[in-house]
């Protein structure tokens, strides 16, 4: 597109405010001109010196955003406070960003609020969403789930795909709303639709269970696939589940251990610990113990009690590493505190036998307390044999450590008081 810069230019240079802000948008973006952000700033900066709101907000945007121009978040507030008080919305949500991050002023999210309630009100799509997530959050102003979903929805009937994703999260979960899975699919569909893979990632789930639509592992794999190319790794997990499983596609576990790994290269723990699980059993690869492990150990570093678990068994076992009785009762302990009542059980008996820690029936006796196994006839038969060997006063001493790990760690599970 050709550009007539010699008249447009002459036109802000007689001190045209529409000239110069045009001028400036021009060499902002490089729309048929070379980009220059230099010249954008000091044509934005003749027009709002002439009082041009937009100018003044384009202004101020430039100097918190621009990777061209030096952030200047002082100068930015001078120009949207400008902006903003002519009721420039952009300029009134951009201001209240900065209030929110405490952008070139002192951080205060209530004067936030003020100001993203006035952009919202003029229409501010960006700003509707942020009150949304104000009222949502109880951030700034008191929680009210009614006024989040409120503001929520208007943003998103603008196109917002944030909003349009939060609004369906507030159907799927009845929050602020009555429950409706129909609706909450249909706003993951609208924001799916602009790429957002979240979105995607959250509507292939609902196709996946029929939750809202139809039941279709074909639609699951497809919006499953569309959120994992656009990087987002629980969609790369899920979607290396559906290989794995031949889920609305043929099976082919090459393909899942990709995506397994693609989810790992940003430290999932999740898919960490199923490539652990295909080089145990040598699915789509070679099975190979020592990678099984380094797998596992990966996953439960990065916190997954599952894997926590599972690394604490191979180094009981010696399977893939050295055994190693302590660092095994470490990694059961690990996985112990997030509630994993396997490993909550075997840390039990590891302090009955003194394996790997100090032989101690009260600590064996509260562990084995909290893994709730109490279905399980070797859970009954290894706690009636913890407890033939202690005293009353222990057992009790043993249920109060019990409740104290329960409290401190909020292992979400109802201490067995009979037990």
């Amino acid at each position: 597109m050709s550009v007539d810069l010699s008249s447009l230019a002459a036109d802000a240079a007689r001190g045209d405010i529409e000239a110069q802000i045009q001028l400036a948008e021009l060499y902002e973006t490089g729309f048929g001109i070379p980009l220059d952000q230099g010249q954008a700033v000091y044509w934005y900066r003749q027009a709002a010196n002439q009082g041009s709101a937009r100018a003044q907000a384009h202004l101020g945007g430039l100097f918190i955003k621009s990777e061209s121009v030096n952030a200047d978040y002082t100068e930015a507030i001078h120009w949207l406070k400008l902006a903003a008080e002519q009721d420039e919305p952009s300029a009134q949500a951009s201001l209240a960003w900065c209030f929110q991050k405490g952008l070139g002023t002192e951080k205060n999210i209530k004067i936030a609020f003020e100001w993203y309630t006035r952009a919202a009100k003029l229409g501010h799509a960006g700003a509707r969403y942020n009150l949304g997530y104000m009222y949502a959050n109880g951030y700034g102003v008191d929680r009210d789930d009614h006024k989040a979903i409120e503001w929520y929805t208007k943003a998103a009937e603008q196109g917002h795909s944030k909003a349009q994703l939060n609004v369906g999260l507030m159907y799927v979960q009845g929050t602020g709303t009555a429950k409706n899975l129909e609706k909450g699919a249909r706003w993951y569909l609208a924001a799916a639709k602009q790429d957002y893979a979240k979105a995607q990632y959250n509507l292939a789930l609902m196709y996946a269970g029929g939750h809202g639509v139809q039941q279709n592992d074909e639609e699951a794999f497809h919006w499953q696939t569309e959120a994992a190319l656009r990087g987002y790794h629980r969609a790369q997990f899920n979607l290396g589940l559906l290989y794995m499983n031949g889920l609305g596609v043929e099976q082919d576990y090459a393909q899942a251990l990709k995506w397994f790994m693609q989810a790992a290269k940003q430290n999932y723990g999740k898919a960490y610990y199923q490539l652990g699980k295909m080089h145990a059993a040598g699915l789509g690869t070679n099975a190979n113990i020592f990678e099984s492990a380094k797998y596992f150990q990966m996953a439960a570093e990065s916190g997954y009690a599952k894997a926590q678990y599972r690394i604490g068994r191979l180094y009981d076992q010696g399977q893939g590493v050295e055994c190693d009785h302590a660092l095994a009762a470490e990694w059961y302990k690990k996985a112990a505190l997030q509630g994993n009542t396997r490993a909550q059980y075997v840390l039990g008996v590891h302090y009955a036998r003194g394996q790997g820690v100090e032989n101690n029936f009260i600590k064996s006796y509260a562990w084995l307390l909290l893994s709730q196994e109490a279905n399980d006839p070797l859970y009954r038969e290894v706690l009636q044999k913890v407890a033939a060997r202690m005293h009353a006063e222990q057992i009790l001493e043993a249920k109060k450590l019990a409740r104290k790990i329960q409290d401190e760690y909020g292992i979400n599970l109802k201490v067995r008081a009979d037990l």
